[in-house]
């Protein structure tokens, strides 16, 4: 039996991968060969394939699921003409096509696996209606400075979101090619060579240059930085459907928070999103660095990487202009372009001899104290962790205590969630790490960690929320060890931790993103390939792992 898999391979959403492969096999076993049977094999399957879009559909208008419809069959098609090309094609199974390099022979699945002109034009007319609109009420971009200024705030973030936010901002690129295929090199002061675009029309699109609203060096270095963190290298095994999923709405809600201020939707729009990051990028480069002599649609067209005009008309949503709401002339930092280029430092790898005595170069080939899988991203570990080691010997750590299991500490003052909070904000957001504070004992406080699991979750008093969520990672992965099979064990992550603590999410979330956090749930589901789908389809985890 052929392996359908390898059909498939560009198909995005995984019920409709399936669905071809299937669709592909039974093509493959049709009988009769003659063009009759074909056709009706695919009339009935196209019928069935229709029925299950109207099923997945998760909006009942019917609009929606001619669009749902419309998406997938395309996906379909791709998978046909891969399928295609292992196929003998003869007068019996294909029909001719008038392309432009001349009339070629199709497959007749081909012709029958697909949607008339009045169907698209019927879809999408909603769409085009609201972009008329759009186009004919452009909203204004009044703050370029103020825009630019964030960008470079956001590029030097320790949070990976707000790093992926920046790197949309500054590029105009995908969220999906931020996280996993986009890779830029420098060619100029504020040009990227840019390869790794995803949406080419099933085509390998080649590498081109694009302008950075920012110095290219900065976008190279956070892209670097990007990639090294850990909530994005559990992506690498990840479809891209399963990362759009996944990860655009907390995206999304930090795109709001930091442009909304500057920035409103595009009429008929609710609210922000990473796809308005792409046009007012392209509004800004457009007055930045498009010269007066060549038209907005075509640099619009070759520094987004479309395949058409028409397609570079759905970024056409801003116009930059001053605070009074005149336009603003084109090609403001023309004369910048040509700038001497100040070089990335991160991607850089540098040669040198670095002495170690066998026993350092055994600890940090340990992926169990460093969960990385070459050598440049865990001396990066190492100095990130150093840089905190420095800040708590200098005082500088001001966030909440971590409760010691020594026996030289024997009484310790915790902060409830509040005051934790309170604490951080008055540090000014310094990235910090939870350490210890020693204070006199006050009667009747007990060291959390010496109590029973019965008596901590029995107890509703603030302090107790942090020991029972580092219960609760522990019991899971005692039981994660237990198990026979990795497709047994369960990630941990916000919904498991609030299902076996009944803390509050904002609590879990807090635990979840200090350093205590990142080093004893996210590096642990990252070293053991724990993704954020793991779980799907477990049922509850309170089934199985037990605290009381």
């Amino acid at each position: 039996m052929k392996g359908y898999e390898r059909y498939t391979s560009k198909v995005r959403t995984q019920w409709v991968k399936g669905w071809a492969e299937d669709f592909l096999k039974g093509l493959d076993n049709v009988p009769n060969k003659k063009d009759e049977t074909i056709e009706s094999y695919c009339q009935e399957k196209k019928a069935e394939f229709e029925q299950i879009c109207i099923a997945k559909s998760r909006k009942s208008d019917d609009i929606a699921i001619k669009n749902s419809q419309a998406a997938n069959m395309t996906s379909v098609r791709t998978a046909i003409k891969e399928w295609e090309k292992t196929v003998q094609l003869n007068e019996s199974n294909s029909y001719p096509v008038t392309t432009k390099s001349g009339v070629i022979q199709q497959h007749i699945a081909l012709l029958i696996m697909n949607y008339a002109s009045d169907f698209h034009r019927e879809r999408q007319e909603p769409t085009n209606a609201r972009k008329q609109e759009q186009r004919s009420n452009l909203e204004p971009i009044n703050c370029v400075d103020e825009y630019i200024e964030l960008i470079d705030k956001l590029l030097q973030s320790p949070d990976h979101r707000e790093l992926t936010v920046g790197l949309i901002a500054s590029t105009g690129r995908r969220p999906s090619e931020i996280w996993k295929t986009a890779q830029f090199t420098q060619c100029g002061q504020f040009e990227v060579e840019f390869l790794g675009q995803i949406k080419a029309k099933g085509e390998e699109r080649e590498a081109y240059k694009t302008y950075t609203l920012v110095e290219s060096y900065k976008v190279v270095d956070a892209l670097a930085k990007l990639r090294r963190m850990p909530e994005i290298k559990s992506l690498k095994k990840a479809t891209l459907a399963e990362i759009d999923s996944g990860r655009n709405n907390k995206m999304n809600s930090k795109v709001k928070e930091y442009f909304a201020e500057l920035i409103n939707p595009p009429m008929g729009e609710v609210s922000l999103s990473a796809k308005n990051l792409r046009a007012s990028y392209a509004a800004i480069t457009v007055y930045l660095f498009c010269p007066w002599q060549k038209s907005t649609n075509q640099f619009i067209t070759e520094r987004l990487g479309h395949v058409s005009d028409a397609t570079a008309t759905n970024y056409e949503d801003y116009q930059v202009c001053d605070k009074n709401g005149k336009p603003l002339t084109r090609g403001a930092w023309v004369e910048r372009i040509s700038e001497d280029m100040l070089t990335s430092k991160e991607s850089k790898i540098v040669n040198t001899r670095l002495r170690m005595t066998e026993a350092t170069r055994e600890a940090i080939d340990d992926t169990d104290f460093l969960p990385y899988g070459d050598l440049v991203s865990r001396f990066q570990e190492l100095i990130r962790l150093a840089k905190i080691g420095k800040d708590f010997e200098d005082g500088k750590l001001v966030k909440e205590v971590v409760i010691m299991q020594n026996s030289a500490v024997e009484n310790v003052e915790v902060m409830d969630s509040v005051e934790v909070d309170n604490a951080v904000e008055a540090a000014n957001s310094i990235e910090v790490v939870e350490v210890v504070q020693t204070k006199p004992a006050k009667k009747g406080k007990k060291d959390l960690s010496e109590i029973s699991n019965t008596e901590l979750f029995g107890s509703n008093t603030p302090f107790s929320t942090k020991e029972k969520i580092r219960r609760a990672v522990d019991a899971v992965k005692t039981y994660n060890e237990r198990q026979a099979e990795k497709k047994y064990w369960w990630a941990i992550n916000t919904k498991v931790l609030t299902d076996l603590t009944g803390c509050r999410s904002a609590a879990i979330k807090a635990y979840m993103d200090s350093e205590e956090g990142r080093l004893n749930v996210t590096d642990y589901n990252l070293h053991h390939g724990l993704g954020y789908q793991h779980n799907k389809g477990k049922g509850n985890v309170t089934e199985f792992v037990k605290l009381v």
